[in-house]
């Protein structure tokens, strides 16, 4: 873990000495017109890198609202073409995160300290997995991902599960285009 530790700081410190000599040799490309000017000239290339980090965000743990807020960035007035894409990348990277939970035993993912309240858990998944789930993709404080990992881990019923995340993270998601779309009309 401490080699990993190092070699992340070293990528990092390497990327921040990067983007500080592409600024001193070219700091005109670091101005409004210069990021305007680059998205122009490589919209195609942004764009299907937009959609491959969507569908690999998960894999990074990288919060899907991070990645719509970029996405709102880039392409401000495609409500539609944002929230389809979107939802494409959450529910293939919830359903790749479900499917690791259910690599784990449940003795795995769950600690010695809540093995004795695992039979309660599972009841209530079942009873309720529905409703937590979908309630939990809606809530915008709380990482989705940790949902979809209980809900492999406990078995959930994969369409139960994958419906539950499609309406909470729609309505999510449809929420942030909207208030996004219009503080942009706002703002500009």
């Amino acid at each position: 873990m401490k080699k990993y530790k190092t070699a992340l700081k070293y990528v990092w410190l390497s990327l921040l000495v990067t983007i500080l000599m592409i600024y001193l040799s070219n700091s005109e490309a670091f101005t409004i017109e210069g990021f305007k000017a680059f998205f122009h000239e490589n919209q195609n290339s942004i764009l299907v890198g937009y959609v491959i980090l969507i569908l690999l965000r998960s894999l990074f743990f990288i919060p899907s609202t991070v990645v719509l807020v970029l996405g709102m960035a880039l392409f401000p007035n495609a409500f539609w073409f944002l929230l389809f894409i979107n939802m494409i990348g959450i529910l293939f990277g919830s359903t790749l995160i479900y499917l690791a939970g259910k690599l784990f035993t449940e003795e795995d993912f769950f600690s010695a300290k809540h093995q004795k309240k695992l039979p309660k858990i599972k009841e209530k998944i079942n009873e309720y997995g529905f409703w937590i789930v979908l309630v939990w993709s809606f809530f915008p404080l709380v990482p989705t991902d940790l949902v979809c990992y209980i809900s492999g881990a406990t078995h959930m019923k994969y369409f139960k599960f994958i419906t539950a995340v499609l309406i909470g993270e729609v309505i999510l998601v449809s929420t942030y285009l909207l208030t996004g779309e219009s503080l942009y009309a706002w703002l500009f």
